[in-house]
């Protein structure tokens, strides 16, 4: 009887175990999308500001261009209304995201928010960035 009831007890906690290891996968590709947004935010901001298109590309969309290094033509990409996609090692798995924006002309400042977004256990999970860019600085 004492077998069954240690069975059990294990068995419960072999449950927890595997939910807290699934979180914590989760907040590596959590921190790998801020990451890449952040990443997304500064190549933008290298790129001339006459360069950039007003418009907005999901970054669940159908259509993508593969990149190493994400939002280097970003002009392009929302002309051809094309998001982007990079492939990144979280822990031991490949995990694909998939990088959208929007951007916005305000006078001289154009705004883009940027999104990162991917999909872990059938779920869709976005991470979200705003830049200002200057256009006479």
């Amino acid at each position: 009887m004492a077998f069954v009831i240690l069975a059990l007890l294990l068995l419960g906690l072999l449950g927890g175990l595997l939910t807290a290891i699934q979180y914590n996968l989760l907040n590596y590709m959590r921190d790998e999308a801020r990451t890449l947004a952040l990443e997304c935010a500064e190549n933008v901001r290298n790129v001339p500001v006459t360069s950039l298109v007003p418009g907005t590309v999901n970054c669940n969309s159908q259509t993508f261009n593969a990149v190493d290094i994400p939002c280097t033509n970003i002009g392009a990409s929302v002309t051809a209304n094309r998001a982007e996609r990079v492939r990144r090692q979280v822990r031991n798995t490949s995990v694909e995201y998939r990088i959208g924006w929007d951007v916005q002309a305000a006078g001289d400042v154009m705004q883009v928010q940027i999104q990162v977004c991917w999909t872990y256990r059938n779920r869709n999970y976005t991470h979200t960035v705003t830049t200002l860019i200057g256009g006479n600085l």
